[in-house]
Protein backbone atom coordinates (compact mmCIF):
# COMPACT_ATOMS: atom_id res chain seq x y z
CA UNK A 1 0.00 0.00 0.00
CA UNK A 2 1.12 3.26 -0.72
CA UNK A 3 -0.30 6.60 0.30
CA UNK A 4 0.59 10.37 -1.40
CA UNK A 5 0.20 12.83 1.89
CA UNK A 6 0.00 16.56 1.05
CA UNK A 7 0.42 19.30 4.04
CA UNK A 8 -0.38 22.35 2.28
CA UNK A 9 -0.22 25.14 4.64
CA UNK A 10 0.13 28.91 4.42
CA UNK A 11 3.61 29.04 3.85
CA UNK A 12 4.25 25.96 2.37
CA UNK A 13 2.93 22.64 0.37
CA UNK A 14 4.64 19.29 1.53
CA UNK A 15 4.30 16.09 -0.58
CA UNK A 16 5.14 12.78 0.23
CA UNK A 17 4.92 9.00 -0.61
CA UNK A 18 4.66 6.82 2.18
CA UNK A 19 5.12 2.99 1.91
CA UNK A 20 2.14 1.04 4.24
CA UNK A 21 4.78 1.38 7.41
CA UNK A 22 4.57 5.20 7.14
CA UNK A 23 7.93 5.50 5.70
CA UNK A 24 8.82 8.28 3.40
CA UNK A 25 10.01 7.08 -0.16
CA UNK A 26 9.61 10.44 -2.06
CA UNK A 27 9.20 14.07 -0.76
CA UNK A 28 9.27 17.52 -2.37
CA UNK A 29 8.05 21.08 -1.76
CA UNK A 30 6.48 23.68 -2.98
CA UNK A 31 4.98 27.27 -2.08
CA UNK A 32 1.95 27.60 -0.59
CA UNK A 33 -0.98 26.72 -2.61
CA UNK A 34 -3.80 28.57 -0.50
CA UNK A 35 -6.19 28.84 -2.48
CA UNK A 36 -7.04 32.19 -1.53
CA UNK A 37 -3.89 33.57 -2.66
CA UNK A 38 -3.11 31.80 -5.38
CA UNK A 39 -6.77 30.48 -6.97
CA UNK A 40 -8.53 27.41 -6.88
CA UNK A 41 -7.72 26.32 -10.48
CA UNK A 42 -3.80 26.77 -9.69
CA UNK A 43 -4.08 25.22 -6.56
CA UNK A 44 -5.53 22.43 -7.94
CA UNK A 45 -2.98 22.07 -11.18
CA UNK A 46 -0.34 22.54 -8.55
CA UNK A 47 -1.43 19.59 -6.67
CA UNK A 48 -1.89 17.58 -9.72
CA UNK A 49 1.39 18.37 -10.88
CA UNK A 50 2.90 17.36 -7.45
CA UNK A 51 0.79 14.38 -6.91
CA UNK A 52 2.26 13.23 -10.46
CA UNK A 53 5.96 13.63 -9.73
CA UNK A 54 5.55 11.26 -6.73
CA UNK A 55 3.58 9.00 -8.88
CA UNK A 56 6.62 8.69 -11.53
CA UNK A 57 7.01 4.91 -11.89
CA UNK A 58 4.83 3.94 -8.80
CA UNK A 59 0.91 2.67 -8.18
CA UNK A 60 -0.69 4.78 -5.37
CA UNK A 61 -3.53 3.55 -3.75
CA UNK A 62 -5.04 6.25 -1.78
CA UNK A 63 -4.08 10.73 -1.84
CA UNK A 64 -4.52 12.27 1.50
CA UNK A 65 -5.09 16.18 0.77
CA UNK A 66 -4.34 18.20 3.78
CA UNK A 67 -4.95 21.60 2.62
CA UNK A 68 -5.25 25.20 4.38
CA UNK A 69 -8.33 27.06 3.48
CA UNK A 70 -10.36 23.45 3.38
CA UNK A 71 -11.93 25.11 7.01
CA UNK A 72 -15.70 26.40 8.16
CA UNK A 73 -16.45 28.54 5.05
CA UNK A 74 -19.29 26.19 3.11
CA UNK A 75 -18.58 28.13 0.07
CA UNK A 76 -14.32 28.17 0.16
CA UNK A 77 -14.97 24.34 1.05
CA UNK A 78 -16.88 23.69 -1.90
CA UNK A 79 -15.04 25.58 -4.15
CA UNK A 80 -11.71 23.54 -3.35
CA UNK A 81 -13.85 20.14 -3.38
CA UNK A 82 -14.94 21.12 -7.31
CA UNK A 83 -11.23 22.52 -8.47
CA UNK A 84 -9.77 19.33 -6.89
CA UNK A 85 -12.44 16.95 -8.66
CA UNK A 86 -11.57 18.61 -11.92
CA UNK A 87 -8.13 17.26 -12.02
CA UNK A 88 -8.20 14.02 -9.66
CA UNK A 89 -11.71 12.67 -10.78
CA UNK A 90 -10.14 9.26 -11.60
CA UNK A 91 -8.22 9.21 -8.14
CA UNK A 92 -8.78 8.06 -4.91
CA UNK A 93 -8.63 10.47 -2.22
CA UNK A 94 -10.00 12.49 0.64
CA UNK A 95 -9.75 16.06 1.56
CA UNK A 96 -9.36 17.28 5.07
CA UNK A 97 -7.95 20.78 6.55
CA UNK A 98 -3.97 21.03 7.13
CA UNK A 99 -4.95 21.79 10.90
CA UNK A 100 -6.64 18.16 10.94
CA UNK A 101 -3.88 16.72 10.06
CA UNK A 102 -1.48 18.26 12.68
CA UNK A 103 -4.32 17.07 15.08
CA UNK A 104 -3.91 13.58 13.91
CA UNK A 105 0.31 13.83 14.19
CA UNK A 106 -0.04 15.17 17.52
CA UNK A 107 -3.03 13.29 19.02
CA UNK A 108 -3.02 10.53 17.25
CA UNK A 109 -6.70 10.75 17.70
CA UNK A 110 -6.17 10.78 21.68
CA UNK A 111 -8.01 13.64 23.68
CA UNK A 112 -5.48 16.82 24.32
CA UNK A 113 -4.87 20.15 23.09
CA UNK A 114 -2.52 20.63 19.84
CA UNK A 115 -0.98 25.09 19.67
CA UNK A 116 -0.09 25.76 16.21
CA UNK A 117 2.05 28.50 15.90
CA UNK A 118 3.36 28.80 12.15
CA UNK A 119 2.19 31.73 9.89
CA UNK A 120 -0.63 31.87 12.29
CA UNK A 121 -1.92 30.51 15.35
CA UNK A 122 -4.86 27.76 16.74
CA UNK A 123 -5.37 26.01 19.75
CA UNK A 124 -7.43 23.08 18.79
CA UNK A 125 -8.83 20.33 21.91
CA UNK A 126 -10.31 17.48 21.40
CA UNK A 127 -12.07 15.90 24.47
CA UNK A 128 -14.22 12.68 23.71
CA UNK A 129 -14.93 13.21 20.18
CA UNK A 130 -15.55 16.66 20.51
CA UNK A 131 -13.47 19.25 19.36
CA UNK A 132 -13.16 23.00 20.03
CA UNK A 133 -11.15 25.56 18.83
CA UNK A 134 -9.38 29.14 20.64
CA UNK A 135 -7.93 31.81 18.49
CA UNK A 136 -7.30 30.93 14.29
CA UNK A 137 -8.68 34.58 13.62
CA UNK A 138 -6.44 34.98 11.29
CA UNK A 139 -3.64 38.08 11.00
CA UNK A 140 -5.82 40.48 10.78
CA UNK A 141 -8.00 39.76 13.19
CA UNK A 142 -5.37 37.99 15.93
CA UNK A 143 -2.79 35.27 15.34
CA UNK A 144 -0.99 36.06 18.55
CA UNK A 145 2.24 34.37 19.27
CA UNK A 146 2.55 33.26 15.35
CA UNK A 147 5.73 33.83 13.08
CA UNK A 148 3.61 37.03 11.68
CA UNK A 149 3.12 38.50 14.84
CA UNK A 150 6.69 37.67 15.86
CA UNK A 151 7.51 39.36 12.56
CA UNK A 152 5.33 42.48 13.14
CA UNK A 153 6.79 42.92 16.81
CA UNK A 154 10.11 42.85 14.88
CA UNK A 155 9.38 45.62 12.37
CA UNK A 156 8.29 47.35 15.74
CA UNK A 157 11.45 47.67 17.35
CA UNK A 158 13.68 47.62 14.27
CA UNK A 159 11.55 50.65 12.83
CA UNK A 160 12.14 52.39 16.31
CA UNK A 161 15.90 51.83 16.26
CA UNK A 162 16.38 53.35 12.94
CA UNK A 163 14.60 56.64 13.89
CA UNK A 164 16.41 56.54 17.22
CA UNK A 165 13.46 56.07 20.03
CA UNK A 166 15.60 52.84 20.73
CA UNK A 167 19.33 51.94 20.69
CA UNK A 168 20.26 49.97 18.24
CA UNK A 169 20.76 46.24 18.98
CA UNK A 170 21.96 42.71 17.56
CA UNK A 171 17.96 42.77 16.35
CA UNK A 172 18.99 46.07 14.25
CA UNK A 173 22.09 44.35 12.70
CA UNK A 174 20.47 40.98 11.68
CA UNK A 175 17.53 42.48 10.06
CA UNK A 176 19.91 45.05 8.07
CA UNK A 177 22.14 41.54 7.09
CA UNK A 178 19.02 39.11 6.61
CA UNK A 179 17.54 41.54 3.83
CA UNK A 180 20.64 42.94 2.82
CA UNK A 181 19.40 46.25 2.99
CA UNK A 182 21.88 49.35 2.79
CA UNK A 183 19.45 51.63 3.92
CA UNK A 184 16.52 51.33 6.94
CA UNK A 185 13.90 52.77 4.19
CA UNK A 186 14.26 49.92 1.62
CA UNK A 187 12.47 47.55 4.05
CA UNK A 188 9.40 49.82 2.81
CA UNK A 189 9.64 49.14 -0.86
CA UNK A 190 11.04 45.28 -0.26
CA UNK A 191 7.68 44.80 1.54
CA UNK A 192 5.14 47.20 -0.34
CA UNK A 193 6.60 45.10 -3.52
CA UNK A 194 6.83 41.61 -2.30
CA UNK A 195 4.22 38.69 -3.46
CA UNK A 196 3.91 37.76 -0.53
CA UNK A 197 4.61 40.19 1.93
CA UNK A 198 2.46 38.08 4.81
CA UNK A 199 5.37 35.10 4.44
CA UNK A 200 8.07 37.99 4.18
CA UNK A 201 6.45 39.38 7.74
CA UNK A 202 6.50 35.42 9.61
CA UNK A 203 10.06 34.64 8.00
CA UNK A 204 11.21 37.98 10.12
CA UNK A 205 10.85 35.07 13.36
CA UNK A 206 13.80 33.27 12.27
CA UNK A 207 15.55 36.58 12.45
CA UNK A 208 14.11 37.34 15.56
CA UNK A 209 15.64 33.53 16.61
CA UNK A 210 19.17 34.47 15.83
CA UNK A 211 19.09 37.76 17.31
CA UNK A 212 17.81 36.01 20.61
CA UNK A 213 21.28 33.48 19.92
CA UNK A 214 22.87 36.81 20.31
CA UNK A 215 21.57 37.70 23.71
CA UNK A 216 19.12 40.81 21.94
CA UNK A 217 17.09 42.16 24.77
CA UNK A 218 14.43 43.21 22.81
CA UNK A 219 14.24 39.20 20.47
CA UNK A 220 14.44 37.51 24.08
CA UNK A 221 11.25 39.91 24.85
CA UNK A 222 9.40 39.55 21.61
CA UNK A 223 9.68 35.22 22.21
CA UNK A 224 8.37 36.26 26.28
CA UNK A 225 5.85 37.90 24.68
CA UNK A 226 4.57 35.42 22.40
CA UNK A 227 4.87 32.44 24.63
CA UNK A 228 2.10 34.36 26.56
CA UNK A 229 -0.22 34.98 24.24
CA UNK A 230 0.27 31.67 23.34
CA UNK A 231 -0.26 30.09 26.75
CA UNK A 232 -3.67 32.24 26.57
CA UNK A 233 -4.65 30.08 23.80
CA UNK A 234 -3.82 26.96 26.06
CA UNK A 235 -5.75 28.35 29.40
CA UNK A 236 -8.89 29.15 27.65
CA UNK A 237 -8.82 25.74 26.06
CA UNK A 238 -8.51 24.26 29.86
CA UNK A 239 -11.57 26.22 31.08
CA UNK A 240 -13.29 24.50 28.52
CA UNK A 241 -11.80 21.19 29.17
CA UNK A 242 -10.25 21.01 32.31
CA UNK A 243 -8.97 16.96 32.21
CA UNK A 244 -6.84 17.66 29.32
CA UNK A 245 -3.31 17.24 30.28
CA UNK A 246 -1.87 16.68 26.97
CA UNK A 247 -0.46 19.85 25.35
CA UNK A 248 1.30 19.24 22.03
CA UNK A 249 2.91 21.98 19.95
CA UNK A 250 3.29 22.29 16.26
CA UNK A 251 4.32 24.87 13.88
CA UNK A 252 8.05 26.78 12.55
CA UNK A 253 7.87 29.58 15.73
CA UNK A 254 8.43 25.87 18.51
CA UNK A 255 11.25 25.12 16.24
CA UNK A 256 12.91 28.40 17.92
CA UNK A 257 13.48 25.83 20.90
CA UNK A 258 13.92 27.10 24.57
CA UNK A 259 13.58 30.60 23.66
CA UNK A 260 9.92 30.26 23.12
CA UNK A 261 9.11 26.64 25.33
CA UNK A 262 10.68 27.92 28.43
CA UNK A 263 8.53 30.89 29.43
CA UNK A 264 5.44 29.13 28.04
CA UNK A 265 6.00 25.82 30.12
CA UNK A 266 6.61 28.42 33.41
CA UNK A 267 3.46 30.24 32.64
CA UNK A 268 1.48 27.33 32.63
CA UNK A 269 0.86 24.20 35.42
CA UNK A 270 3.47 22.19 35.89
CA UNK A 271 0.98 19.35 35.23
CA UNK A 272 0.47 19.33 31.88
CA UNK A 273 2.80 17.42 29.17
CA UNK A 274 3.55 19.94 27.24
CA UNK A 275 5.90 18.58 24.31
CA UNK A 276 6.80 19.54 20.74
CA UNK A 277 5.34 17.29 18.32
CA UNK A 278 7.30 14.21 17.12
CA UNK A 279 5.81 13.78 13.71
CA UNK A 280 4.86 17.21 10.98
CA UNK A 281 1.52 17.09 9.97
CA UNK A 282 2.56 15.63 6.99
CA UNK A 283 2.61 12.47 8.83
CA UNK A 284 -1.05 13.12 10.13
CA UNK A 285 -2.01 12.97 6.22
CA UNK A 286 -0.30 9.83 5.87
CA UNK A 287 -2.34 8.13 9.01
CA UNK A 288 -5.48 9.69 7.81
CA UNK A 289 -5.28 8.45 4.69
CA UNK A 290 -4.24 4.95 5.95
CA UNK A 291 -7.35 4.83 7.64
CA UNK A 292 -9.56 5.74 5.04
CA UNK A 293 -7.92 3.12 2.91
CA UNK A 294 -8.85 0.38 5.43
CA UNK A 295 -12.30 1.55 5.65
CA UNK A 296 -12.92 0.94 2.12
Amino acid sequence: MKIIAIDAGGTKARFALYDENGNVLKSIEHPSLHPLQIGYTKMAQALRYGVDTLCENETVDFISFGLAGYGMNPKIRKSIENAIKRQFKHDRYSIQSDVDCALMSALKGNDGIMVIAGTGSIALSQYQGVRSRVGGWGYWIGDEGSAFWIGKEVLSVFSKMADGRLKKSALYDCVMDSLVLSDESELIKILSEHKRPKEAIASLARVCYLASTKGDKHAIKIFKDAAYELAQLIEASLRKNPELKTIRLSGGVFESGDVILKPLKEMLDSSLDIQPISNPPLYGAYLIGKLKVEQI
